[in-house]
């Protein structure tokens, strides 16, 4: 079974209710002694078989908690984001020692870890997040154009969580084969 820990006043906390999750109100929006405090009671009161956090946040809430427990929980840390990884002691302590299963979405960032950071102590695992492209083409992509008001030229987009790393605001020239609009592109 499946839960989530979260606040309350988190969107994915009412969200994951809703879809039939058992959900457990906890204050880690921010690193927090309550926060901390609250996970420790969440660790004793249930009984996880493994608890995945998303989040540096969440991380150490879970970390830290399970430093004062006899039989820690498995802590499977994934990260998500290439934002740089601190290269302090805790921080090795966190992804080496409170971790069981450090995990990526995608193979940079696992290298990244292991080579950068030197994250070698337990196995870095790469799970790459992603949909297969064509679940969203559209079987009539001249009609999907039209009913979507698209120009007929080739229309660029992106799907993401907007974060100022990862350079959205910024605009950069087309390469050669998109100036001319090649049928085929490969940039």
């Amino acid at each position: 079974m499946l839960e989530l820990a979260a606040p309350a006043a988190a969107r994915i906390h009412a969200e994951a209710g809703a879809l039939g999750f058992r959900t457990h109100d906890v204050p880690i929006g921010r690193k927090t002694f309550a926060g901390l405090a609250a996970m420790r009671r969440l660790l004793a009161r249930e009984h996880f078989d493994v608890v995945n956090t998303h989040s540096s946040t969440d991380s150490w809430m879970v970390a830290l908690a399970n430093v004062f427990r006899s039989k820690p929980v498995p802590l499977v840390r994934t990260r998500h984001i290439s934002a740089p990884v601190s290269r302090n002691r805790a921080t090795r302590w966190l992804y080496n020692r409170a971790s069981a299963a450090p995990v990526t979405t995608g193979e940079k960032l696992r290298l990244e870890l292991i080579e950068a950071n030197g994250f070698t102590d337990v196995p870095i695992r790469s799970i790459p997040t992603g949909i297969p492209p064509e679940r969203f083409a559209p079987a009539h992509p001249v009609q999907a154009r039209v009913e979507l008001g698209l120009p007929a030229r080739t229309t660029i987009g992106i799907l993401a969580t907007l974060r100022s790393w990862k350079g959205h605001r910024y605009r950069s020239r087309p390469s050669a084969c998109c100036a001319r609009r090649a049928t085929t592109c490969n940039c």
